[in-house]
């Protein structure tokens, strides 16, 4: 008993002594083992793994010759299920001991004979009223029989672990919330300091330093320092507050202040107070707390000023601004409500706006605040809108959620314009496109049909003075000559009238949009060198066009009957404004990204005052009455021009020449027709 009781003794002295508790447990354990003589003493402890119990093989001392377990895969992480018959006596402190070859449990008799243990002793380890783990005592060599004494003695050793280790918890409990505390302090810029009634003493935190930009102990720890440091404008006010509270005219000294900060700004701080008081229940002691709120202020100015500013705009607006909660009602209604839908803001405020929505719009306004609120989507959005009058209004509204830092809607803003006159100005004007599209269409007809009836009787014409030059043939030579020039100039006209029908024909089809345009691929060396030998190829004066080309030969993208309309006005030009003049020309360019074609005279030339009615329809320059011509070649060869995605220009002077120049693109495969 001896032995033991200095067991109890050594073990006691180290769960004292010992400041780390891992070592205070192996010092107890190795005191318990030598002292108890038995051949291994060891510490398993308790711990939850999802959900369940297992032990882990923690502390161990071995005599000489017994194998050691510490380390051992084997005794760690194994649930109770593992050891039968133990988990319920020791979870109610109540220790286990006897000889290994009494014991009832099959299982349990297996396990401990594959170890060699003769005898053992477990006695249960709670801290903090929880079961923590267990002392194990075995006996390898001897078959020894544990008194009642012993068993009790070696669990108050258990119990005394179960301080140790509650001790351990509490200090660790204590060193976080004291962290927690000095990083709160710290994080939250509060400050402290204590006025002390009596003596007059003063001490400050190291915060209330740090907040206005001072080192520890830079300023005095005085009542002076404290009032030195408020901003002048507010001294009086706060000793006011303080004198009033120590006097018991108050029941609180609380309030925010504007402290002068080391690098000259102004630090905004909200301070606090509470006293202590004697046993006459005078106050002795004042300690005042401060947290830094300049952010605070900032942000409240800037809402302040933001708001200010929303009210000055929603006030001078002809624009009706409204706000409304999440449930769409009015909070918030400028004046020019009056104006636009006849109510006054006080008689809106509080309403449901659906209330004044049109029945047929009720339904659809419920969806667009459903997917204003859900999905943040906002559109301009047309409704009508019920005025005070009684009559609906065309209202255009676009809507905005304004939401607080932490993302929470503080209110919906919306801005709407009566847009009744811009609707129906709208209306007015589909209605006169429709009109002006009608006219077009009976234009177009018109001119189609106007045409085509000419065609006829112009062909009748020319049929008969070709009839009338044959029958002359006998006639006296004299008359003969005057016929001859009267049907010639017969036929110059009706060859004037065919091409403007032919032209007029053209013009109408674009101007009425039944232009269809094909773009096929083909070479347009091939293709200008065809038009030209079809065309141009039998002049009366003989003169031939000069074709060149400049550049390496191309296949283009266009339609060939426009380019064939373009080419063939601009050359049959060409030829009958420079009819004494050289061969005209023709000069194909191929650039990488473009094409140029130019069609080139030396004749009569443009005036220059006439240049800039080069394009108008029916236009016909001052030099051109003796030429037949219809005044639509260039109309119609700059709008089949640009139909190909092209340009056109025209350089020209007279009694010089001109130049006409084609630009265009080798792709044209997104032209709609």
């Amino acid at each position: 008993m001896t032995n033991l009781l200095t067991a109890i003794s050594t073990a006691n002295n180290s769960l004292l002594r010992e400041k780390e508790i891992g070592d205070a447990l192996q010092f107890s354990i190795n005191a318990l083992g030598i002292n108890t003589s038995v051949d291994r003493c060891y510490l398993f402890q308790n711990n939850l793994d999802n959900g369940i119990l297992k032990l882990y093989y923690m502390n161990e001392w071995c005599n000489v010759g017994v194998t050691p377990y510490i380390g051992s895969p084997d005794l760690n992480g194994h649930s109770y299920d593992s050891f039968p018959g133990l988990y319920e006596p020791l979870n109610s402190n109540v220790p286990l001991y006897g000889l290994v070859k009494e014991s009832s449990d099959p299982n349990f008799k297996e396990i401990m004979e594959m170890q060699d243990i003769k005898a053992f002793l477990f006695t249960p380890v709670f801290s903090n009223n929880e079961f923590w783990g267990w002392i194990g005592f075995d006996d390898c060599t001897t078959e020894r029989l544990w008194k009642l004494e012993e068993v009790q003695a070696l669990h108050s050793v258990a119990n005394n672990i179960g301080l140790r280790l509650e001790q351990e918890s509490s200090n660790r409990n204590l060193i976080n919330a004291l962290n927690q505390l000095d990083t709160y302090i710290k994080g939250s810029k509060l400050a402290k300091w204590e006025w002390d009634l009596i003596t007059n003493e003063v001490r400050f935190s190291y915060n209330w330093f740090g907040m206005l930009g001072y080192r520890d102990n830079e300023l005095d720890q005085s009542y002076s320092t404290w009032i030195t440091t408020l901003y002048s404008d507010d001294v009086t006010d706060v000793e006011k507050k303080i004198q009033d509270f120590l006097s018991g005219k108050t029941n609180q000294c609380e309030g925010a202040v504007r402290m002068n900060h080391k690098n000259g700004s102004i630090v905004w701080t909200k301070y606090s107070s509470f006293a202590i008081y004697n046993s006459q229940n005078k106050p002795i002691k004042l300690i005042f707390t401060h947290i830094d709120i300049t952010n605070l202020k900032i942000k409240e100015l800037q809402l302040k000023i933001s708001e200010d500013k929303f009210r000055f705009i929603a006030e001078n607006t002809t624009d009706l601004i409204c706000q409304h909660d999440q449930y769409g009602l009015f909070t918030y209604v400028s004046k020019s409500s009056l104006d636009i839908i006849g109510y006054l803001p006080q008689e809106l405020i509080g309403k449901d706006p659906f209330q004044f929505y049109h029945i047929e719009e009720e339904a659809n306004m419920r969806k667009i605040l459903e997917d204003l609120l859900t999905n943040n989507k906002s559109e301009p959005i047309a409704y009508r809108f019920r005025k005070k009058n009684g009559h609906y209004c065309w209202l255009e509204t676009t809507s905005k959620l304004i939401r607080d830092n932490h993302g929470k809607i503080i209110t919906i803003q919306t801005s709407s314009r009566d847009i009744s006159d811009r609707l129906h100005a709208k209306q007015e004007i589909e209605h006169a496109l429709n009109k002006e599209r009608e006219l077009n269409e009976l234009k177009s007809g018109f001119v189609t049909m106007a045409s085509h009836q000419f065609r006829t009787p112009l062909t009748v014409i020319y049929s008969n003075i070709e009839l009338l030059n044959y029958k002359i043939v006998a006639v006296d030579k004299k008359i003969k000559k005057d016929i001859t020039v009267i049907s010639n100039r017969i036929m110059n006209e009706i060859d004037r009238m065919t091409e403007l029908m032919n032209n007029i024909l053209i013009f109408g089809k674009y101007e009425s949009r039944n232009l269809k345009v094909e773009i096929n691929q083909f070479c347009l060396d091939n293709f200008i060198e065809k038009m030209i030998e079809t065309y141009f190829s039998h002049e009366k004066d003989n003169r031939k066009i000069i074709f060149e080309i400049n550049g390496e030969s191309q296949y283009i993208n266009s339609d060939e009957s426009l380019l064939n309309h373009i080419l063939n006005n601009l050359i049959s030009n060409a030829f009958k404004y420079s009819q004494t003049s050289p061969n005209p020309v023709v000069k194909l360019y191929y650039f990488e990204e473009y094409y140029i074609i130019e069609v080139i005279d030396f004749g009569i030339g443009i005036p220059e005052i006439e240049k800039k009615h080069l394009f108008q329809s029916f236009f016909r320059a001052s030099n051109t009455a003796t030429i037949k011509g219809s005044g639509l070649g260039l109309v119609i060869a700059k709008q089949f021009t640009e139909l190909l995605k092209g340009s056109i220009k025209i350089e020209s002077y007279e009694e010089q020449g001109t130049t006409v120049t084609l630009t265009f693109p080798y792709e044209n495969k997104d032209i709609i027709s």
